[in-house]
């Protein structure tokens, strides 16, 4: 009885393949179905190699086919990444406007919404001191404290100083009658009056009172 020692080692699939294929092909041909030989100790019939035999090679070749189909696919998912990527973003920008960047049903579509922009030390700043002037523009006040409050031209400007404390800058302020054109004349106008020409009235000479013109009488020294 013949015996055949077998070793393992590391060869290429391919060359492996050609190997398994060119000894069954002799199998075939030589050995008849039915005779045996005894392979590592054990006795094998021709057909019962064989059929070993091609178990390996389809083995084999449905790798190399596996291989095939894997790169065609990997060629396949390069060729469609950009387009896929792509049109993600375009559907993920058209969803949000849709729903807003705030919306929780965002989540329903695997995108996080938006939190509100947090507030700085300055906005709070800034929208306290104006808290404080719309409270004081609002108070309770009487009649007479209502009348001697003139209107304020513009919004103050409530800005934060170095300090970090709120500045406001009061606006101009008018007086309403006057702003208006129809309250009484100011105090600061000419008491006296101007002759009809428009020139002025020649004061008397020497200091002297004047009598009254056209009367005839004489006025007085001093």
């Amino acid at each position: 009885m013949t015996i055949i020692m077998s070793h393992a080692t590391s060869i290429p699939p391919g060359k492996l393949e050609q190997e398994l294929t060119a000894i069954d092909a002799g199998v075939l041909k030589d050995i008849p179905a039915k005779t045996a030989i005894t392979i590592n100790g054990t006795p094998m019939t021709g057909a019962q190699i064989d059929s070993k035999l091609k178990g390996y090679i389809e083995t084999i070749q449905a790798a190399d086919a596996a291989k095939q189909s894997y790169v065609a696919a990997v060629n396949a998912r390069r060729a469609i990444t950009l387009e896929a990527r792509d049109f993600y973003l375009q559907l993920k920008k058209s969803i949000v406007a849709f729903f807003g960047a705030q919306s929780p049903q965002l989540d329903d579509f695997g995108l996080k919404p938006a939190k509100a922009a947090a507030r700085n030390s300055h906005q709070d700043v800034l929208a306290a001191a104006k808290r404080t002037l719309t409270r004081a523009a609002r108070g309770t006040k009487g009649k007479k404290q209502k009348e001697a409050i003139n209107p304020m031209v513009g919004t103050p400007l409530v800005t934060v100083g170095p300090d970090g404390k709120p500045v406001i800058t009061a606006p101009n302020v008018v007086n309403p009658t006057v702003a208006g054109g129809n309250g009484p004349a100011s105090e600061s106008s000419p008491a006296t009056g101007s002759p009809q020409n428009g020139a002025p009235t020649p004061a008397p000479a020497g200091g002297a009172t004047g009598g009254t013109p056209g009367s005839g009488t004489p006025g007085s020294n001093a």
